[in-house]
């Protein structure tokens, strides 16, 4: 789930094929193309971290962390990380939503990819609250992560659309509402002539989407304190469409 900080999709929302997931809300296309994308407004902020506390319960990666997360105040260390999130990345005018926070994807663009200086400050905070073994878990998780985007596309990374976070919540799922999102930043990549990235567990929802895994890997496989299975994680890139211009400048279709 991009951009390699901890929040639930960099988690990019690490996610399994298969399972029924915050990633994979929307896999069917269903209706998709009459939902209203938006730009998140701060007043959506709230719901949306609310949102993201409940969608990713159940997050591979988020179960691999919170389950030797043993510092107090779990639950209200995390309401107030994804709020930070919310509040920094909508400044930056990087969240699309829909319903106001009901579903919302957070992405990087070339030249505004990462969370500003004050964000990482209040994160580096809250990594104090971490355990060793936390510690060493999330060494290996961007370890991992940043050696497979730097082998599948090395500089030109900077150059490239890329979704940090995506989720619905769970009594809103199956309408269609991450295809739409994924779409909507698709066609914001089409227009500038990017490609778009992500990490993530969910690759069969991402591969319907135009989306290819360019690198693999896993988390937990060789770790003797973890006893669930190796989480998969997966580089994928979607190539740009070139768009047709129109003589009065607007995008007329793919060329």
């Amino acid at each position: 789930m991009a951009s390699i900080r901890e929040s639930p999709a960099s988690a990019s929302g690490v996610q399994h094929a298969g399972e029924q997931t915050p990633l994979l809300v929307g896999g069917h296309d269903r209706n998709s193309n009459a939902l209203e994308v938006a730009p998140m407004k701060y007043a959506h902020v709230p719901r949306g971290a609310d949102m993201l506390q409940r969608a990713f319960v159940n997050d591979p990666v988020m179960i691999y962390y919170g389950s030797v997360d043993t510092a107090p105040f779990f639950h209200a260390r995390w309401k107030i990380r994804h709020n930070m999130t919310l509040l920094d990345a909508v400044h930056q005018k990087r969240v699309l939503t829909i319903n106001g926070g009901e579903s919302l994807l957070e992405y990087g663009a070339p030249g505004n990819n990462h969370p500003s200086k004050a964000y990482n400050f209040f994160f580096s905070l809250l990594e104090k609250f971490n355990t060793p073994e936390l510690t060493k878990r999330k060494a290996e998780f961007r370890g991992k992560i940043t050696a497979m985007v730097q082998k599948a596309f090395g500089e030109r990374v900077a150059d490239m659309y890329d979704i940090q976070i995506l989720g619905t919540a769970p009594e809103a799922q199956n309408r269609g509402y991450a295809s739409a999102l994924v779409n909507a930043l698709s066609e914001m990549a089409d227009a500038a002539g990017r490609d778009v990235w992500v990490i993530t567990g969910a690759y069969g929802f991402y591969a319907r989407l135009g989306f290819v895994t360019v690198a693999e890997d896993s988390v937990g496989g060789d770790n003797p304190n973890w006893d669930g299975k190796p989480i998969e994680v997966h580089v994928m890139c979607r190539k740009h469409k070139a768009s047709a211009i129109s003589t009065d400048g607007g995008v007329t279709g793919s060329a």
